[in-house]
Protein backbone atom coordinates (compact mmCIF):
# COMPACT_ATOMS: atom_id res chain seq x y z
CA UNK A 1 0.00 0.00 0.00
CA UNK A 2 2.98 2.12 1.09
CA UNK A 3 4.42 1.56 -2.76
CA UNK A 4 1.42 2.68 -4.37
CA UNK A 5 0.82 5.77 -2.35
CA UNK A 6 4.41 6.83 -2.90
CA UNK A 7 4.05 6.15 -7.02
CA UNK A 8 0.62 8.34 -6.94
CA UNK A 9 2.60 11.32 -5.08
CA UNK A 10 5.57 10.68 -7.56
CA UNK A 11 2.80 10.75 -10.08
CA UNK A 12 1.10 14.31 -8.95
CA UNK A 13 4.38 15.94 -8.57
CA UNK A 14 5.92 15.30 -11.94
CA UNK A 15 2.48 16.52 -13.21
CA UNK A 16 2.31 19.72 -11.10
CA UNK A 17 6.16 20.53 -11.74
CA UNK A 18 5.40 19.84 -15.51
CA UNK A 19 2.24 22.51 -15.52
CA UNK A 20 4.50 25.31 -14.10
CA UNK A 21 7.45 24.79 -16.59
CA UNK A 22 4.54 25.26 -19.21
CA UNK A 23 3.09 28.35 -17.74
CA UNK A 24 6.89 29.89 -17.45
CA UNK A 25 7.68 28.86 -20.59
CA UNK A 26 4.38 30.91 -22.31
CA UNK A 27 4.53 33.47 -19.87
CA UNK A 28 8.48 34.09 -20.42
CA UNK A 29 7.82 34.14 -24.32
CA UNK A 30 4.84 37.13 -23.92
CA UNK A 31 6.94 38.83 -22.03
CA UNK A 32 10.16 39.01 -24.27
CA UNK A 33 7.92 40.16 -27.65
CA UNK A 34 8.54 44.02 -27.64
CA UNK A 35 8.60 46.10 -30.88
CA UNK A 36 11.91 47.26 -31.44
CA UNK A 37 11.21 47.83 -35.42
CA UNK A 38 11.29 51.89 -36.04
CA UNK A 39 9.27 52.60 -39.56
CA UNK A 40 11.12 54.41 -42.00
CA UNK A 41 11.02 58.53 -42.21
CA UNK A 42 7.90 59.59 -43.72
CA UNK A 43 5.97 56.37 -42.82
CA UNK A 44 3.53 58.26 -40.91
CA UNK A 45 1.37 61.22 -42.45
CA UNK A 46 1.44 64.60 -41.07
CA UNK A 47 -2.29 65.12 -41.48
CA UNK A 48 -5.49 62.47 -41.61
CA UNK A 49 -7.34 60.25 -40.24
CA UNK A 50 -6.69 56.30 -40.10
CA UNK A 51 -8.24 53.48 -37.92
CA UNK A 52 -6.38 50.55 -36.37
CA UNK A 53 -7.73 47.66 -34.92
CA UNK A 54 -7.47 44.45 -33.57
CA UNK A 55 -10.07 42.08 -33.89
CA UNK A 56 -9.24 38.44 -32.13
CA UNK A 57 -11.51 35.52 -30.52
CA UNK A 58 -13.96 38.14 -29.90
CA UNK A 59 -11.94 40.81 -28.50
CA UNK A 60 -11.88 43.80 -30.11
CA UNK A 61 -9.68 47.26 -30.04
CA UNK A 62 -10.46 50.34 -32.11
CA UNK A 63 -8.38 53.43 -32.26
CA UNK A 64 -9.26 56.18 -35.04
CA UNK A 65 -7.41 59.30 -35.13
CA UNK A 66 -6.82 62.83 -36.75
CA UNK A 67 -3.58 63.74 -36.75
CA UNK A 68 -2.80 67.55 -37.73
CA UNK A 69 1.09 68.23 -37.20
CA UNK A 70 1.97 66.98 -34.44
CA UNK A 71 -1.64 67.00 -32.91
CA UNK A 72 -3.70 64.24 -32.40
CA UNK A 73 -6.98 63.39 -31.34
CA UNK A 74 -9.76 60.40 -32.34
CA UNK A 75 -11.85 57.40 -30.34
CA UNK A 76 -10.31 54.54 -28.49
CA UNK A 77 -12.28 51.50 -27.85
CA UNK A 78 -11.80 48.22 -26.09
CA UNK A 79 -14.29 45.82 -26.12
CA UNK A 80 -13.02 42.41 -24.48
CA UNK A 81 -15.09 39.46 -24.82
CA UNK A 82 -16.84 38.80 -21.49
CA UNK A 83 -15.47 41.95 -19.69
CA UNK A 84 -16.98 45.10 -19.56
CA UNK A 85 -15.79 47.55 -22.10
CA UNK A 86 -14.09 51.28 -22.26
CA UNK A 87 -14.99 53.58 -24.69
CA UNK A 88 -13.31 56.81 -25.00
CA UNK A 89 -12.01 60.01 -26.83
CA UNK A 90 -8.14 60.47 -27.01
CA UNK A 91 -6.17 64.09 -27.09
CA UNK A 92 -2.68 64.07 -27.08
CA UNK A 93 0.66 64.90 -29.77
CA UNK A 94 2.46 62.56 -32.25
CA UNK A 95 6.47 62.60 -31.88
CA UNK A 96 8.46 60.87 -34.66
CA UNK A 97 6.05 57.63 -34.52
CA UNK A 98 4.89 57.81 -30.97
CA UNK A 99 1.51 59.23 -30.01
CA UNK A 100 1.54 59.88 -26.45
CA UNK A 101 -2.14 61.07 -25.09
CA UNK A 102 -5.10 61.32 -22.41
CA UNK A 103 -7.61 58.97 -23.04
CA UNK A 104 -11.04 59.57 -21.14
CA UNK A 105 -13.18 57.02 -21.26
CA UNK A 106 -16.52 55.12 -19.70
CA UNK A 107 -16.03 51.78 -17.73
CA UNK A 108 -18.78 50.84 -15.70
CA UNK A 109 -20.85 54.45 -15.89
CA UNK A 110 -17.79 56.36 -14.52
CA UNK A 111 -15.64 58.59 -16.42
CA UNK A 112 -11.61 58.34 -15.78
CA UNK A 113 -8.23 59.67 -17.17
CA UNK A 114 -5.48 57.88 -18.20
CA UNK A 115 -2.27 58.19 -20.24
CA UNK A 116 -1.67 55.96 -23.31
CA UNK A 117 0.95 55.71 -26.02
CA UNK A 118 0.88 53.96 -29.05
CA UNK A 119 3.95 53.63 -31.86
CA UNK A 120 2.94 54.24 -35.06
CA UNK A 121 3.63 52.42 -38.22
CA UNK A 122 2.21 52.58 -41.58
CA UNK A 123 0.53 48.90 -41.21
CA UNK A 124 0.45 48.90 -37.08
CA UNK A 125 -0.17 50.57 -34.04
CA UNK A 126 1.19 49.00 -30.97
CA UNK A 127 0.05 50.10 -27.21
CA UNK A 128 2.89 50.96 -25.01
CA UNK A 129 3.04 49.70 -21.78
CA UNK A 130 4.44 50.32 -18.58
CA UNK A 131 4.36 51.34 -14.88
CA UNK A 132 1.90 54.16 -13.70
CA UNK A 133 0.63 56.31 -11.20
CA UNK A 134 -1.38 58.58 -10.25
CA UNK A 135 -1.06 62.41 -11.05
CA UNK A 136 -3.01 65.49 -11.17
CA UNK A 137 -6.29 63.07 -11.19
CA UNK A 138 -5.49 61.21 -13.75
CA UNK A 139 -3.31 57.83 -14.33
CA UNK A 140 0.00 58.68 -15.99
CA UNK A 141 3.14 56.85 -16.94
CA UNK A 142 6.08 56.81 -14.88
CA UNK A 143 9.11 56.48 -17.58
CA UNK A 144 7.54 57.26 -20.89
CA UNK A 145 11.28 56.08 -21.88
CA UNK A 146 10.58 52.67 -20.21
CA UNK A 147 7.81 52.10 -22.06
CA UNK A 148 7.32 48.64 -24.00
CA UNK A 149 5.49 47.93 -27.29
CA UNK A 150 4.47 44.71 -27.46
CA UNK A 151 2.86 42.06 -30.11
CA UNK A 152 0.46 40.75 -28.00
CA UNK A 153 -2.71 43.14 -29.37
CA UNK A 154 -1.28 44.75 -32.58
CA UNK A 155 -3.62 47.02 -34.43
CA UNK A 156 -3.91 46.66 -37.68
CA UNK A 157 -3.87 50.22 -39.94
CA UNK A 158 -7.47 49.30 -41.51
CA UNK A 159 -7.78 52.32 -43.48
CA UNK A 160 -8.08 52.09 -47.18
CA UNK A 161 -4.83 54.53 -47.46
CA UNK A 162 -1.95 52.68 -46.05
Amino acid sequence: MRIINFGFILLLCSTACRQERKSQESSTKRDTTVYNARPMEGSIPSTGNSTYQYLKNGDTISLLIVIDGEKVHGDLSYAWKEKDRNTGHIEGELKGDLILADYTFLSEGQESVRQVAFKLSKEYALEGYGAMEEKAGKMSFVDINKLAFDEKFPLRNVSGDK
